[in-house]
């Protein structure tokens, strides 16, 4: 007989890792800024990562992902770009650094993008992690959603009265400014929030949430990892 779910438990999705799991694989990419990867474990990742995408129901990102990465890759390497004039090192150095910050940032953001607030902290419960770290992280994953929806809003608000924002300091005053006010104002209501929720009282919480290790938590860390290695071993 199948044992039906309470009421603050929730079924995961077979195909999306845990947090954690992301978490983990993100500080791994972070290796890759100072040893690089031969391409073709490049594009293997990217591709994987597009394939976890479809998986979890994120055509769009996945189209992204691979497009992004074969934007960058049209850029010269290093070896190429020494070669060049000074102004082209100065305009091509910028793709090239995007480039290789590419795995980290791609990997943070497919954990924004297929976790939610409520599976982090339950994941940080999961593996004893102090509140001291688990809050702010949640709090960090409150905030940015907010800002990108808010910075969408003054876009579309400037559309519908004409304005354009060509001129930089023109750009300064309509956006950057409401901005800097609506960031501080997202800060205080994510800090209500958490104190209307007793975020300071000690005793243990109850997560209408639980987020457990699953097989594609192994798959997705062993084989990012693993293409990884195999990138830096084909390298040498």
């Amino acid at each position: 007989m199948e044992r039906q779910l309470k009421p603050w438990e929730s079924l995961q999705s077979p195909f999306n890792p845990n947090p954690i799991t992301k978490l983990l694989v993100m500080g791994f990419f972070g290796l890759t800024i100072v040893h690089p990867l031969h391409l073709y474990a490049e594009w293997s990742i990217v591709l994987l990562l597009s394939l976890f995408y479809l998986l979890n129901g994120d055509q769009k990102s996945a189209v992204q992902n691979a497009v992004l990465f074969a934007l960058l890759c049209a850029f010269p390497s290093f070896p190429k770009l020494y070669a060049l004039p000074i102004l082209l090192k100065m305009f091509l150095t910028v793709p090239y650094m995007i480039r290789l910050l590419y795995f980290p940032v791609a990997s943070g953001r497919f954990l924004m993008k297929t976790s939610d607030v409520g599976s982090i902290l339950a994941s940080m419960d999961y593996l004893h992690i102090p509140e001291s770290i688990s809050i702010p992280v949640a709090v960090m994953f409150r905030f940015f959603p907010s800002f990108a929806a808010e910075r969408r809003n003054i876009a579309m608000a400037m559309k519908i009265r004409g304005i354009r924002t060509r001129n930089p300091l023109r750009y300064l005053e309509y956006v950057t400014v409401p901005l800097l006010i609506i960031s501080s104002n997202i800060a205080e209501d994510i800090a209500k929030a958490a104190e209307c929720k007793c975020i300071e009282n000690p005793v243990p919480k109850t997560r209408y949430t639980t987020a457990r290790l699953q097989p594609v938590d192994v798959v997705y860390a062993l084989s990012m990892g693993g293409l990884m290695l195999l990138g830096w071993i084909v390298l040498r």
